[in-house]
Parts: C-alpha cells; sequence; structure tokens
C-alpha cells in the first residue's frame, strides 16, 4: 500500500427521533445513521467506496443498535396504547346492556384513570357514551365495536400472554361491578378476548377466575 492510502467509513445522519435506549432503560432521543466507507489520501476522503449500511445511535449514552429496534415501542407509546385500548374495553362494556349501573360507572372510571388518565371523571364518561358505539346486542358477535377492534389490537402487539389476561380480567371486573355478566358483556368479552389473540375457552377461565375473585372478596 502506498504512504498516505487507506480507508474509513463515514456516517451521515438521515433522520431523528425517540427510542427505547437498552442501555440507558428508557426512551431516548436517537439518530438515524447511513454510513459509508471512502478511499482517503492523507486522511482525506477521495474514492467513495462501499456502503456500511445504517444503525441507530442513542444521543444520551452513544450506543449503536440495528435499525429494527425501532419496532419495539417506547414508553409513551405503550402508555398511549394501554389508554386507548382500556377505555375502548370500558365503553363497549358499559354499552352492552344499554344502560349501565352507577356501580359499573365508577369501576370503568377507576380503570381508565388508573390506565393512564387520573383526571378522568363522571363528565368525561357521560361525554364518551354519547357517542354512537351502540350495535345491536345480538349483532355484537360478529361486528366490531367500533373503535375496539384497532385499539385493542395494537396494545395486543405489545403485551405477553399473562399480560392480556390481566388486562381481559380488568375489563370483565367492570361488568361484575354491579353483579354477574349478562349475555351481551360475555359476548363483549369475548370479543375483546378475541382481538387480544386469547381463545375462547381462555376467556371464560379469565371470566371464572374474576368471578371467584368477586364473590371471595
Amino acid at each position: 500500500m502506498l504512504v498516505g492510502l487507506g480507508s474509513r467509513a463515514y456516517y451521515r445522519t438521515i433522520a431523528h427521533g425517540v427510542f427505547h435506549c437498552e442501555r440507558c432503560g428508557g426512551d431516548r432521543p436517537y439518530r438515524h445513521r447511513s454510513g459509508r466507507r471512502w478511499g482517503q489520501f492523507i486522511g482525506l476522503p477521495v474514492v467513495p467506496l462501499d456502503r456500511t449500511g445504517e444503525h441507530l445511535r442513542c444521543v444520551n449514552c452513544r450506543t449503536c443498535y440495528r435499525v429494527e429496534l425501532l419496532a419495539v415501542p417506547t414508553a409513551e407509546q405503550m402508555q398511549v396504547a394501554l389508554l386507548s385500548a382500556t377505555t375502548a374495553a370500558a365503553l363497549a362494556m358499559l354499552n352492552a346492556n344499554g344502560a349501565p349501573s352507577q356501580a359499573s360507572r365508577r369501576r370503568a372510571i377507576e380503570l381508565i384513570a388508573s390506565a393512564g388518565s387520573p383526571q378522568y371523571a363522571e363528565p368525561d364518561l357521560d361525554t364518551a357514551l354519547g357517542l354512537d358505539i351502540k350495535p345491536a346486542v345480538a349483532e355484537l358477535s360478529c361486528v366490531p365495536v367500533p373503535g375496539l377492534r384497532g385499539a385493542v389490537e395494537i396494545l395486543a402487539i405489545q403485551l405477553e400472554t399473562y399480560s392480556k389476561e390481566w388486562f381481559l380480567t380488568r375489563v370483565v371486573q367492570v361488568g361484575l361491578a354491579d353483579g354477574s355478566l349478562s349475555t351481551a358483556e360475555r359476548d363483549v368479552v369475548g370479543t375483546v378476548a378475541r382481538y387480544l389473540g386469547l381463545s375462547q375457552a381462555r376467556a371464560e377461565d379469565v371470566i371464572q377466575l374474576a368471578e371467584e375473585a368477586a364473590q371471595a372478596g
């Protein structure tokens, strides 16, 4: 090799964003970088060579990751998905029988508040229940409740089986707040379970365990 010749990879930032940095253990800003190797002469890049690929680089700790890490949701995205799915599922349960009881309303408010909306109250629920999300009970098992399917399926992508069952249990508790589940409420539970990717048999198991816990309490 002639003196002064060599090669070096240079990177340029092609995008910015926020991702979950595994090393930092939380949401952090990143730079999406693309690289290329250049032939050098006396330290200066003069000839473009092969591309070295793309990667993500944490702005805080400077750790580099594969671009595929962007498929992992950030904590903020997970919180938004949880609140959206919880709200949709709780409203579906309340609308199952037409006029929800006060006990079920209180449980739904508690559920939504704990999912990420601590200021959620009666007026918010009244506004939400005024929406046209009351399909015929007879059709509920085959016609999705508007907004429910998308919200629950987005959340389901982020959950393990145990977490899916935990979420479904909380939905069941809305119906159990005023006694046993009605046929319409069971249909809603089955619908939510299906969107979560759980079998009907597993949904029945979740209902039974929730009922036993309610009776014991």
